[in-house]
Protein backbone atom coordinates (compact mmCIF):
# COMPACT_ATOMS: atom_id res chain seq x y z
CA UNK A 1 0.00 0.00 0.00
CA UNK A 2 2.95 2.84 0.82
CA UNK A 3 4.72 1.93 -2.23
CA UNK A 4 1.34 2.47 -4.06
CA UNK A 5 0.89 5.73 -2.44
CA UNK A 6 4.56 7.35 -2.76
CA UNK A 7 4.51 6.61 -6.54
CA UNK A 8 1.42 8.66 -6.23
CA UNK A 9 3.43 11.18 -4.88
CA UNK A 10 6.51 11.14 -7.17
CA UNK A 11 4.01 11.23 -10.11
CA UNK A 12 2.03 14.30 -8.94
CA UNK A 13 5.28 15.96 -7.40
CA UNK A 14 8.82 14.94 -9.53
CA UNK A 15 10.14 17.45 -6.74
CA UNK A 16 9.15 16.03 -4.23
CA UNK A 17 10.63 13.59 -1.57
CA UNK A 18 9.91 11.62 1.38
CA UNK A 19 13.40 11.39 2.97
CA UNK A 20 12.64 13.92 5.27
CA UNK A 21 16.45 15.06 6.41
CA UNK A 22 15.98 18.76 4.87
CA UNK A 23 12.77 19.39 7.01
CA UNK A 24 14.03 21.19 9.66
CA UNK A 25 15.94 23.27 7.12
CA UNK A 26 12.66 24.62 5.71
CA UNK A 27 11.24 25.31 9.59
CA UNK A 28 14.64 27.09 10.38
CA UNK A 29 14.40 29.26 7.52
CA UNK A 30 10.15 29.27 6.51
CA UNK A 31 8.35 32.27 5.39
CA UNK A 32 5.58 31.83 8.12
CA UNK A 33 6.53 30.70 11.81
CA UNK A 34 5.93 27.18 11.94
CA UNK A 35 2.68 25.62 13.95
CA UNK A 36 3.27 22.60 16.60
CA UNK A 37 1.33 20.66 13.36
CA UNK A 38 4.34 21.25 10.97
CA UNK A 39 7.24 19.64 13.65
CA UNK A 40 8.37 16.71 11.91
CA UNK A 41 8.07 15.38 15.28
CA UNK A 42 4.58 15.78 15.58
CA UNK A 43 3.62 14.11 12.30
CA UNK A 44 5.72 10.66 13.55
CA UNK A 45 3.34 11.19 16.71
CA UNK A 46 0.01 11.21 15.05
CA UNK A 47 1.20 8.42 12.74
CA UNK A 48 2.16 6.61 16.31
CA UNK A 49 -0.75 7.51 17.88
CA UNK A 50 -2.82 5.65 14.91
CA UNK A 51 -0.15 3.16 14.50
CA UNK A 52 -3.31 0.47 15.56
CA UNK A 53 -5.32 1.64 12.80
CA UNK A 54 -2.73 0.92 9.95
CA UNK A 55 -1.26 4.60 9.79
CA UNK A 56 1.01 5.46 7.15
CA UNK A 57 3.52 8.29 6.91
CA UNK A 58 3.05 10.16 3.59
CA UNK A 59 4.73 13.41 4.56
CA UNK A 60 6.97 15.24 2.17
CA UNK A 61 9.86 18.33 1.89
CA UNK A 62 9.02 19.67 -1.28
CA UNK A 63 11.86 20.81 -3.84
CA UNK A 64 12.94 23.56 -6.32
CA UNK A 65 15.87 23.75 -8.56
CA UNK A 66 17.50 20.81 -5.74
CA UNK A 67 16.70 22.95 -2.56
CA UNK A 68 14.38 21.84 -0.23
CA UNK A 69 11.63 24.82 -0.07
CA UNK A 70 8.71 23.62 1.75
CA UNK A 71 6.96 20.87 3.67
CA UNK A 72 3.86 18.97 3.63
CA UNK A 73 2.26 16.91 6.57
CA UNK A 74 0.36 14.23 5.75
CA UNK A 75 -0.67 10.44 6.77
CA UNK A 76 -3.36 8.32 6.57
CA UNK A 77 -4.95 6.06 9.20
CA UNK A 78 -8.10 3.56 9.22
CA UNK A 79 -11.31 5.50 10.90
CA UNK A 80 -12.86 1.80 10.55
CA UNK A 81 -12.38 -1.18 8.14
CA UNK A 82 -11.95 -0.17 4.79
CA UNK A 83 -12.31 3.52 5.40
CA UNK A 84 -9.31 5.58 4.87
CA UNK A 85 -8.69 9.43 6.36
CA UNK A 86 -6.64 11.55 4.96
CA UNK A 87 -4.86 14.54 7.33
CA UNK A 88 -1.71 15.86 8.71
CA UNK A 89 -2.93 15.31 12.72
CA UNK A 90 -5.61 12.52 12.72
CA UNK A 91 -8.50 15.02 11.84
CA UNK A 92 -7.37 17.73 9.28
CA UNK A 93 -4.72 18.44 6.46
CA UNK A 94 -2.86 21.84 7.08
CA UNK A 95 -1.36 24.08 4.99
CA UNK A 96 2.47 23.81 3.64
CA UNK A 97 4.74 25.96 4.80
CA UNK A 98 7.36 27.68 2.35
CA UNK A 99 11.13 29.34 2.95
CA UNK A 100 11.13 32.96 2.68
CA UNK A 101 11.78 34.81 -0.18
CA UNK A 102 10.35 31.98 -2.86
CA UNK A 103 9.08 33.18 -5.58
CA UNK A 104 5.28 33.73 -5.61
CA UNK A 105 4.51 31.49 -8.31
CA UNK A 106 6.59 28.99 -7.13
CA UNK A 107 4.61 28.75 -3.92
CA UNK A 108 1.44 28.77 -6.34
CA UNK A 109 2.50 25.93 -8.32
CA UNK A 110 3.29 23.49 -5.32
CA UNK A 111 0.51 24.29 -3.63
CA UNK A 112 -1.43 23.94 -6.83
CA UNK A 113 0.27 20.12 -7.29
CA UNK A 114 -0.55 19.15 -3.71
CA UNK A 115 -4.36 20.20 -4.30
CA UNK A 116 -4.04 17.43 -7.03
CA UNK A 117 -2.09 15.18 -5.24
CA UNK A 118 -4.78 15.23 -2.29
CA UNK A 119 -7.10 14.61 -4.91
CA UNK A 120 -5.40 11.32 -6.27
CA UNK A 121 -4.59 9.81 -2.88
CA UNK A 122 -8.43 10.35 -1.98
CA UNK A 123 -9.57 8.54 -5.28
CA UNK A 124 -6.94 5.40 -4.66
CA UNK A 125 -8.08 5.42 -1.15
CA UNK A 126 -11.82 6.19 -2.01
CA UNK A 127 -11.82 8.58 0.42
CA UNK A 128 -15.02 10.64 0.47
CA UNK A 129 -14.19 13.77 2.29
CA UNK A 130 -11.11 15.22 3.65
CA UNK A 131 -10.92 18.09 6.12
CA UNK A 132 -8.86 21.17 6.15
CA UNK A 133 -8.04 23.93 8.83
CA UNK A 134 -6.64 27.80 8.58
CA UNK A 135 -3.92 27.29 11.28
CA UNK A 136 -2.31 30.81 10.69
CA UNK A 137 -3.25 33.06 13.98
CA UNK A 138 -5.52 36.27 12.82
CA UNK A 139 -5.60 35.95 8.65
CA UNK A 140 -6.97 33.10 6.05
CA UNK A 141 -3.98 31.50 4.61
CA UNK A 142 -4.28 31.69 0.60
CA UNK A 143 -3.98 27.76 1.15
CA UNK A 144 -7.52 27.62 2.94
CA UNK A 145 -8.93 30.16 0.78
CA UNK A 146 -8.42 27.67 -2.53
CA UNK A 147 -10.39 24.59 -0.38
CA UNK A 148 -12.97 27.37 1.12
CA UNK A 149 -13.79 27.57 -2.52
CA UNK A 150 -14.58 24.03 -3.12
CA UNK A 151 -16.37 23.38 0.42
CA UNK A 152 -19.66 21.53 1.11
CA UNK A 153 -19.70 23.03 4.55
CA UNK A 154 -17.23 25.64 6.70
CA UNK A 155 -17.32 25.82 10.26
CA UNK A 156 -15.28 27.77 13.24
CA UNK A 157 -14.06 26.49 16.12
CA UNK A 158 -12.48 28.32 19.24
CA UNK A 159 -9.36 28.13 20.95
CA UNK A 160 -7.70 29.35 24.27
CA UNK A 161 -4.63 31.74 24.22
CA UNK A 162 -1.57 33.57 25.91
CA UNK A 163 -0.53 36.26 24.68
CA UNK A 164 3.47 35.63 25.57
CA UNK A 165 4.37 38.84 23.89
CA UNK A 166 3.05 40.12 27.46
CA UNK A 167 4.76 40.82 30.30
CA UNK A 168 4.55 38.23 32.95
CA UNK A 169 3.18 40.99 35.18
CA UNK A 170 0.46 42.00 32.72
CA UNK A 171 -0.40 37.92 32.23
CA UNK A 172 -0.67 37.42 35.67
CA UNK A 173 -3.11 40.42 35.53
CA UNK A 174 -5.47 39.00 32.92
CA UNK A 175 -5.81 35.90 35.32
CA UNK A 176 -9.11 34.77 35.97
CA UNK A 177 -9.33 36.29 39.73
CA UNK A 178 -10.02 33.36 41.66
CA UNK A 179 -7.06 31.75 40.20
CA UNK A 180 -4.42 33.97 41.30
CA UNK A 181 -4.50 32.65 45.45
CA UNK A 182 -4.95 29.01 43.57
CA UNK A 183 -1.73 29.22 41.60
CA UNK A 184 0.02 30.60 44.92
CA UNK A 185 -1.25 27.97 46.84
CA UNK A 186 -0.07 25.53 44.23
CA UNK A 187 3.28 26.84 43.57
CA UNK A 188 4.28 26.82 47.59
CA UNK A 189 2.35 23.59 48.54
CA UNK A 190 4.09 21.05 45.89
CA UNK A 191 7.47 20.68 44.30
CA UNK A 192 6.60 22.07 40.80
CA UNK A 193 9.67 21.34 38.35
CA UNK A 194 10.38 21.23 34.39
CA UNK A 195 11.85 18.74 33.08
CA UNK A 196 14.32 19.69 29.19
CA UNK A 197 16.11 16.16 29.52
CA UNK A 198 14.32 13.00 30.88
CA UNK A 199 15.63 9.34 31.38
CA UNK A 200 12.69 6.40 30.68
CA UNK A 201 12.47 5.45 34.12
CA UNK A 202 11.34 9.09 34.67
CA UNK A 203 8.80 9.66 31.84
CA UNK A 204 7.13 6.69 32.66
CA UNK A 205 6.51 7.67 35.77
CA UNK A 206 4.35 10.16 34.27
CA UNK A 207 2.88 7.82 31.84
CA UNK A 208 1.92 5.46 34.30
CA UNK A 209 0.44 8.25 36.41
CA UNK A 210 -2.11 8.77 33.12
CA UNK A 211 -3.18 5.28 32.77
CA UNK A 212 -3.93 4.95 36.70
CA UNK A 213 -5.94 8.05 36.81
CA UNK A 214 -7.97 7.19 33.18
CA UNK A 215 -8.00 3.60 34.16
CA UNK A 216 -6.75 2.36 31.10
CA UNK A 217 -3.83 2.72 28.46
CA UNK A 218 -4.99 5.23 26.08
CA UNK A 219 -2.70 5.15 23.43
CA UNK A 220 0.46 3.31 22.19
CA UNK A 221 3.32 3.04 24.16
CA UNK A 222 5.02 4.30 20.64
CA UNK A 223 2.88 7.29 20.68
CA UNK A 224 4.68 7.99 24.20
CA UNK A 225 7.97 7.14 23.19
CA UNK A 226 7.94 9.68 20.74
CA UNK A 227 6.89 12.58 23.79
CA UNK A 228 9.80 11.73 25.28
CA UNK A 229 11.73 12.36 22.51
CA UNK A 230 10.31 15.25 21.22
CA UNK A 231 11.07 16.23 25.48
CA UNK A 232 15.24 15.26 24.56
CA UNK A 233 15.02 16.96 21.57
CA UNK A 234 13.98 20.50 22.92
CA UNK A 235 10.48 20.12 20.99
CA UNK A 236 8.30 19.19 24.80
CA UNK A 237 8.83 19.89 28.41
CA UNK A 238 7.51 17.73 30.98
CA UNK A 239 6.05 19.79 33.90
CA UNK A 240 5.60 17.26 36.86
CA UNK A 241 4.33 18.00 40.37
CA UNK A 242 5.58 16.14 43.40
CA UNK A 243 4.35 15.99 47.42
CA UNK A 244 7.42 16.74 49.99
CA UNK A 245 7.86 12.63 50.26
CA UNK A 246 8.50 12.62 46.24
CA UNK A 247 5.66 11.53 45.12
CA UNK A 248 4.33 12.30 41.84
CA UNK A 249 0.71 13.61 42.16
CA UNK A 250 0.47 15.55 38.84
CA UNK A 251 2.00 16.71 35.48
CA UNK A 252 1.71 18.38 31.68
CA UNK A 253 3.27 17.87 28.92
CA UNK A 254 3.89 20.62 26.49
CA UNK A 255 5.30 20.94 22.76
CA UNK A 256 6.51 23.40 21.44
CA UNK A 257 8.11 25.54 18.42
CA UNK A 258 9.99 28.87 18.16
CA UNK A 259 6.50 30.15 17.55
CA UNK A 260 4.31 28.23 19.48
CA UNK A 261 3.74 26.17 22.14
CA UNK A 262 0.66 23.82 22.99
CA UNK A 263 -0.82 21.70 25.65
CA UNK A 264 -0.71 17.82 25.01
CA UNK A 265 -1.76 15.82 27.64
CA UNK A 266 -1.81 16.08 31.46
CA UNK A 267 -2.51 13.34 34.66
CA UNK A 268 -3.50 14.61 37.91
CA UNK A 269 -4.22 12.41 41.08
CA UNK A 270 -8.14 11.94 41.44
CA UNK A 271 -7.70 12.18 44.82
CA UNK A 272 -5.75 15.38 44.74
CA UNK A 273 -8.50 16.62 42.60
CA UNK A 274 -9.97 19.56 45.04
CA UNK A 275 -6.40 20.96 45.58
CA UNK A 276 -4.54 23.05 42.84
CA UNK A 277 -2.28 20.53 41.61
CA UNK A 278 -3.59 22.14 37.57
CA UNK A 279 -3.21 25.81 38.44
CA UNK A 280 0.83 25.56 39.34
CA UNK A 281 1.56 23.41 36.32
CA UNK A 282 -0.18 26.09 33.85
CA UNK A 283 1.31 28.81 35.37
CA UNK A 284 5.26 27.04 35.22
CA UNK A 285 4.04 26.36 31.23
CA UNK A 286 3.45 30.23 30.79
CA UNK A 287 6.46 31.36 32.27
CA UNK A 288 9.15 28.31 30.79
CA UNK A 289 7.30 28.81 27.01
CA UNK A 290 7.61 32.57 27.58
CA UNK A 291 11.52 31.92 28.29
CA UNK A 292 11.81 29.83 25.45
CA UNK A 293 10.76 32.47 22.99
CA UNK A 294 7.31 31.36 22.22
CA UNK A 295 4.85 34.26 20.83
CA UNK A 296 1.62 32.45 21.60
CA UNK A 297 0.98 29.70 24.51
CA UNK A 298 -2.51 27.77 22.91
CA UNK A 299 -4.46 26.21 25.79
CA UNK A 300 -7.07 24.07 23.98
CA UNK A 301 -10.26 25.11 22.70
CA UNK A 302 -12.80 26.67 24.04
CA UNK A 303 -15.96 24.40 23.65
CA UNK A 304 -19.33 25.99 23.12
CA UNK A 305 -23.06 24.15 23.46
CA UNK A 306 -23.56 25.50 20.00
CA UNK A 307 -20.25 23.41 18.22
CA UNK A 308 -20.28 21.18 15.63
CA UNK A 309 -20.01 18.22 18.21
CA UNK A 310 -21.63 19.00 21.25
CA UNK A 311 -19.22 19.00 24.06
CA UNK A 312 -19.51 16.90 27.25
CA UNK A 313 -20.06 18.36 30.43
CA UNK A 314 -16.39 16.95 31.26
CA UNK A 315 -15.11 19.06 27.88
CA UNK A 316 -16.78 21.83 29.37
CA UNK A 317 -14.96 21.90 33.04
CA UNK A 318 -11.80 21.62 31.07
CA UNK A 319 -12.28 24.12 28.56
CA UNK A 320 -14.03 26.23 31.59
CA UNK A 321 -10.65 25.98 33.40
CA UNK A 322 -8.49 26.52 30.69
CA UNK A 323 -10.21 30.01 29.99
CA UNK A 324 -9.05 31.29 33.20
CA UNK A 325 -5.93 31.51 32.21
CA UNK A 326 -6.08 32.96 28.27
CA UNK A 327 -5.73 36.03 27.61
CA UNK A 328 -7.51 35.51 24.03
CA UNK A 329 -9.85 33.94 22.07
CA UNK A 330 -9.57 33.15 18.35
CA UNK A 331 -11.76 31.62 15.81
CA UNK A 332 -10.25 28.92 13.82
CA UNK A 333 -11.78 28.15 10.27
CA UNK A 334 -12.20 24.65 8.81
CA UNK A 335 -14.00 23.45 5.44
CA UNK A 336 -14.94 19.66 4.37
CA UNK A 337 -14.73 19.27 0.75
CA UNK A 338 -16.04 16.46 -0.56
CA UNK A 339 -12.90 14.54 -2.59
CA UNK A 340 -15.53 12.49 -5.19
Amino acid sequence: MKEQLVQIIEESIPEAASNLEEWQCVLDGCNTIPSIFHLSSSVKYYVAYFSKNSAINLSIVLFNNNQAVGVMPLMIHLDEPNNWTLTSNGVEIIEPIFIKNLARKVKKRLELQIYNLIYKLSDRLNIRYCQFANMEYGQLSSWYLMWANKANDIFPTHHLLVDLSLSIEDIRLKLRKSFKPLVNKSLHKWIISSHNCISTDEFDKFRLLHKSVSGRSTRTLDSWKVQKDQINSAEATLITVTDNCGDLIGGGLFTYSSYQGMYCVGAYNRELFSSPIGHGVQWKAIELLKEKGCLWYEIGQKHLMIDRTPPTKKELSISNFKEGFATNVIARQHVIVNMQ
